[in-house]
């Protein structure tokens, strides 16, 4: 239960930053939050599973500056 309540906090946050980001035309006005939201958390978990996998931490850094190079 805790999990999914970090979850729920996480992707709220994230979409709200979005909502604001789009109203302040740092997003493109057709942007679609809820999905951007979803991917952003997906990719840092999926890179986490990843790295904790293959005991690789340079492949979690790596997406995580892919990410950030890829929305700024």
């Amino acid at each position: 239960m805790a999990a999914n309540s970090f979850f729920v906090q996480w992707y709220q946050l994230l979409n709200s930053l979005f909502e604001e980001a789009k109203k302040q035309g740092k997003l493109r006005k057709n942007a679609d939050c809820k999905a951007l939201s979803h991917l952003i958390m997906s990719t840092v978990e999926g890179a986490i599973l990843i790295c904790k996998a293959s005991k690789d931490s340079p492949t979690l850094r790596k997406t995580l500056e892919t990410l950030k190079s890829v929305l700024f």
